[in-house]
């Protein structure tokens, strides 16, 4: 089964790894001699990043492994797991600042805000390089994890320098704390985003952009459909949409029904992108099988 892949992502995301991984030292080093929980914080953000981009990298490349008689959808849906894992590790590190900025909060202490500057000028233009190197791979759920994640990051550097901007000009050291818990909401934001999109697609929900009745009316619409039944459709993967459904169509011959056949998976590849479907046809004059869901519709209800 193919899988929807950008060029040169794999590439990429290695060298966003190599930089971030540089960065974090950096960032770590600095927050330690400034004294800032906020750098130490955007430290420990940006060090959720190194597993996020190894997972999402063996992802990239499990993922185009084919098929087998054990995946017999071959093995997309690694980079949804991905995904969801690297959202419950910045779960995990949003409560750890909003812990540690609490303490801080309770006994600030004074900060070097210069050095802080200067870390947080070289932070905007790291993460948001990687940023934008991974915003032409955005429709991977996988890599839309990093791009989010690297995103984040570059605006918490935004709001450290604004903080530290503040506090070189009034000596109001409680702000760096303060930085600290909107870095741990911005983090939490994203990984909820990120963890619904994920479960829906684990628990084979109805791809967001679709409409099952949608779907189906279009199907009815198709000449000789008089039917359509027991719908299911879900995604593989983000960019990967799978349906299944009995049609009934009217007595004809073999050729006639491969053509509608043919006509219906056109019109679900070109109208609703969903390119793998298992669709079994029922003559007309078959019994009626009762279905309360998925969606069953007949040509007289359209």
């Amino acid at each position: 089964m193919h899988v929807h892949e950008t060029p040169g992502m794999d590439r990429a995301l290695k060298w966003s790894l190599g930089i971030n991984l540089i960065f974090v030292v950096v960032e770590f080093a600095a927050g330690y001699l400034a004294g800032s929980l906020a750098l130490i914080s955007d430290a420990v953000h940006n060090l959720s990043d190194v597993p996020t981009m190894l997972l999402s990298l063996v992802a990239l490349y499990v993922q185009r492994m084919p098929a087998d008689p054990q995946r017999t959808y071959g093995y997309q849906r690694s980079g949804v797991l991905a995904a969801f894992v690297n959202a419950l590790v910045l779960v995990a590190i949003a409560f750890y600042i909003f812990w540690e900025a609490y303490r801080r909060i309770l006994a600030p202490r004074a900060v070097d805000t210069d050095l802080m500057l200067w870390v947080a000028a070289l932070g905007i233009v790291i993460n948001g390089g990687i940023a934008w190197s991974m915003w032409r791979g955005r429709g991977d759920l996988n890599l839309r994890t990093v791009l989010i994640h690297n995103a984040g990051d570059a605006a918490s550097n935004v709001g450290i320098l604004a903080g530290a901007l503040v506090m070189a000009a009034s000596g109001f050291y409680v702000l760096d704390p303060i930085i600290s818990f909107a870095i741990g909401a911005g983090v939490l934001w994203s990984a909820w985003g990120v963890i619904r999109e994920t479960t829906h697609i684990l628990l084979e929900g109805t791809p967001r952009n679709l409409e099952v009745e949608e779907v189906a009316r279009a199907m009815l619409a198709v000449s000789g459909v008089e039917e359509v039944h027991d719908i299911h459709i879900w995604s593989l993967a983000a960019q990967s949409h799978a349906l299944s459904c009995h049609v009934r169509i009217g007595e004809m011959s073999t050729s006639e029904s491969g053509q509608i056949l043919d006509q219906l998976n056109a019109l679900l590849a070109r109208d609703f992108h969903i390119t793998h479907t298992t669709i079994q046809s029922e003559p007309l004059a078959a019994p009626g099988i009762r279905h309360e869901f998925p969606v069953g519709i007949r040509r007289q209800d359209s």
